[in-house]
């Protein structure tokens, strides 16, 4: 299942130019963590953009609960995700790296 998905990630680098901050990029990308592939090469600007979206407090702390809400906001424009952002954000919504 694993050499698939690569494979897949893979194939959909090579067949076309994605634009980082592209949410159904990160989704796909942040899949593949999820199912324990780890962070490809091609994978790592989008899941940078994932984790770069941190959000602060009135007193300029950070926010777990905003940035929580802000990533899955991001992650939630692809819509052709399924339930792929709520799991995602559920589990690396509230860490700040990776």
């Amino acid at each position: 299942m694993k050499k698939y998905f690569i494979s897949f990630i893979a194939m959909l680098f090579l067949s076309a130019p994605v634009q980082a901050k592209d949410s159904c990029s990160t989704v796909l990308c942040m899949a593949g963590m999820l199912q324990g592939v780890g962070v490809v090469s091609e994978c790592k600007g989008f899941v940078q953009d994932y984790f770069d979206i941190i959000l602060f407090n009135s007193h300029g702390g950070i926010s777990l609960n905003k940035t929580f809400k802000a990533r899955g906001k991001f992650l939630g424009k692809c819509t052709s995700a399924g339930n792929w952002p709520d799991m995602i954000n559920n589990k690396y919504g509230r860490q700040l790296g990776f």
